[in-house]
């Protein structure tokens, strides 16, 4: 992609005062319930959360294992992709407690905010069958019970949402925060975090931050990630608004980059065009909050984390910040932001055309193989770029391995390795972070994931 350089220094907007009002960082009883059913379910983006949570909600999901809800739950995800903000969303639309779940306004007509997934599901039915699992499994006696670590995770909220400014944000969209805001922190949604909003009579938006206890803080994420995260409240709509003008292009983008957007489970042009947009956001709201170096930083941790034209995206809303007489909203830049997507979208298309492909693996995937297999052994359709590989994966999951190599003129890869008999192995060629696989040129390979067992 081309690099322009990214001109620091926003021309229109400053960082402003943070609001005198505080904004609400108390857990969310309803949110952690539907995030447990997740876990409960086998859902994977739920699988991990706070150590110390699981810990001591574990029991009480194994009490409700064969519980209605949770198949309904598991059904809705195969039928309609539930899973992942689609619970968050829904949780903002519900009222009373987890035991005594009722939707805040009907269904007809649909909720604007109100994630679309739900739509292919028994709403009533699933509220019904999740307030009786949350009695079952004794649920409420175990949030109260857990307000040592609420505590802990509202303490921690509160420094980063003390540091959030809102009124930039505004100033920087044109128009005011669509509802009360609130960042809640929540146990079991490491290590991912959502976005989600309700709108009509009492609109609210909230970033729901997944909690952890990694390097020795409990909050995952950081002033970025909020920003990111409210900010979705603000460019959701936007987007949603503007379809006729951001499909064509965005479409072609998603086209270009889909393999590597659903393994983050941005299954969609919209999704990729929201991300793509509020990362350069952060951008330019970090360059307004921290200077050029926070700015630089945030763009090499977006092309590393897989969005390569965030550089692009940001410079380009420099003009919409240079010009808010002939863009006063946001909304009012969707055509020329339409434009540089369709920029964006042709170089992405090229790089793929020039990225490199596997013309065999051995050993297959899903293959058992002999216990003395003695290598992984990659053909790829053009050459390579010498010693530059990442084989990713969890280290219990990989093979004990040799010195890789590349051979025939860098077509043909070579790790040898040692197997154990009767093990499953698990790995990957890249990844999004990590994209040592590459060709001589410096496209790298889209991720491959192998998995196979050694024989008895």
């Amino acid at each position: 992609m081309t690099r322009r350089g990214l001109l620091l220094g926003g021309v229109a907007l400053a960082a402003t005062p943070a609001l005198a009002s505080p904004i609400d960082t108390e857990p969310d009883a309803i949110i952690e319930w539907l995030a447990a059913l997740g876990r409960g379910a086998g859902f994977s983006e739920y699988a991990e959360g706070l150590p110390t949570w699981a810990a001591r909600l574990d029991p009480a999901l194994h009490r409700i294992r064969s519980h209605p809800a949770l198949r309904r739950l598991r059904l809705a995800r195969a039928n309609a992709g539930i899973g992942y903000d689609a619970l968050p969303s829904l949780a903002l639309h519900l009222t009373g407690a987890p035991e005594a779940l009722a939707l805040r306004e009907g269904l007809t007509p649909w909720p604007t905010a109100l994630d679309g997934r739900w739509k292919d599901v028994d709403v009533a039915a699933f509220l019904r069958e999740a307030s009786n699992a949350a009695r079952k499994a004794r649920f409420p006696a175990l949030w109260a019970d857990a307000d040592d670590l609420r505590s802990r995770a509202a303490d921690s909220a509160r420094l980063q949402a003390d540091k959030l400014d809102v009124a930039w944000l505004e100033a920087w969209f044109g128009f005011p925060a669509p509802g009360r805001v609130r960042v809640v922190p929540s146990l079991s949604s490491a290590p991912h975090n959502y976005g989600v909003r309700r709108a009509g009579r009492d609109p609210e938006l909230a970033a729901v931050l997944g909690v952890s206890e990694v390097d020795g803080s409990f909050l995952a994420g950081g002033e970025s990630l909020l920003v990111h995260e409210v900010g979705h409240s603000f460019v959701n709509p936007l987007v949603d608004g503007h379809r006729a003008v951001f499909e064509a292009p965005a479409r072609a983008l998603f086209g270009a980059v889909e393999e590597r957007m659903q393994a983050k489970a941005y299954g969609s042009w919209e999704t990729v065009v929201k991300e793509s947009v509020l990362r350069a956001l952060v951008v330019r709201y970090l360059d307004a909050h921290g200077g050029p170096g926070a700015a630089r930083s945030e763009v090499a941790r977006q092309i590393d984390d897989g969005f390569p034209w965030t550089l692009v995206l940001a410079d380009a809303l420099l003009a919409y910040e240079a010009d808010r007489p002939r863009y006063p909203t946001f909304g009012d830049f969707s055509v020329p932001l339409a434009a540089t997507l369709s920029v964006v979208a042709d170089e992405e298309i090229a790089r793929a055309a020039n990225r490199p492909k596997l013309v065999s693996i051995d050993p297959a995937p899903g293959s058992v193989v002999p216990a003395n297999h003695p290598a992984l052994v990659v053909i790829f359709d053009r050459r390579m770029k010498d010693m530059s590989w990442s084989i990713v994966g969890a280290p219990e999951d990989i093979p004990e391995s040799g010195d890789p190599r590349y051979e025939q003129g860098g077509t043909r890869f070579v790790m040898p390795w040692t197997l154990t008999a009767g093990r499953t192995y698990k790995l990957a060629m890249n990844s999004a972070r990590f994209r040592g696989f590459r060709s001589a040129e410096g496209v790298p390979l889209d991720p491959v994931e192998l998995s196979f067992s050694a024989a008895r």
